[in-house]
Parts: structure tokens; C-alpha cells; sequence
């Protein structure tokens, strides 16, 4: 664990979603803060796949095929990922947790 001007940084975390599947990682829920950086890629050559962060009051927003997509400067607690059918797609994340964990135990995704 690194810790920066006494913010407690997790490893980055990776998730990935399978082909044809919606996903919605909980960043407090599942490791234990928020995501600060997140790098979003798409595996799939032939479909895009679409994505949003902030609940479902916010619009879908979508990837290309075999493309990746960085979201910086914002705090995210949910992360939904509906990956297109012919591939998977890859979600990279720098995690500041809570400063009441003491240890970082991410469960087995």
C-alpha cells in the first residue's frame, strides 16, 4: 500500500467483464474506497460497448471497437460496463480508500 500525502492508495485494481455482459462494480463496496483514475478497454474488434459512472440519472456513454477510454479528475463509486458480444472488456483503476480501512482485502473478482 502506498501512501501519499496521508491519502491511503490501494494497487490499482483490474476487472474484467465478460463478452455479452452488464456489470456494475461498487469501488466502496468491493475495494474499499473510490476510484480516482480509470483506464476503460475495450477488448472486442467487431462491436463498441458503452459505459457510465454516477447511477443511472447519468447517460450511457460509448467505446468504440478496440478502443480505450481514461476517466480522470472525478470521484466514482459505481462503474457500469455492458461489454459488447465479441469480446471482453478490461477496467483498470487507481483506488483511494477509506480512511477508516486500515488494510485493503478486495474480494476474489
Amino acid at each position: 500500500m502506498t501512501t501519499v500525502s496521508n491519502i491511503q492508495l490501494s494497487p490499482p485494481v483490474r476487472v474484467e467483464v465478460p463478452a455479452g455482459t452488464t456489470r456494475i462494480i461498487s469501488f466502496p463496496n468491493e475495494f474499499f474506497g473510490v476510484a480516482h483514475a480509470i483506464q476503460i478497454i475495450n477488448n472486442d474488434g467487431a462491436n463498441a460497448i458503452t459505459y457510465r459512472y454516477g447511477g443511472t440519472s447519468m447517460p450511457l456513454q460509448s467505446i468504440p471497437a478496440s478502443s480505450i477510454r481514461a476517466i480522470d479528475g472525478t470521484t466514482v463509486k459505481l462503474l457500469e460496463i455492458n461489454a459488447g458480444a465479441g469480446g471482453t472488456t478490461s477496467v483498470e483503476a487507481q483506488i483511494t480508500l477509506d480512511p477508516r480501512t486500515t488494510t485493503a482485502v478486495p474480494e476474489t473478482i
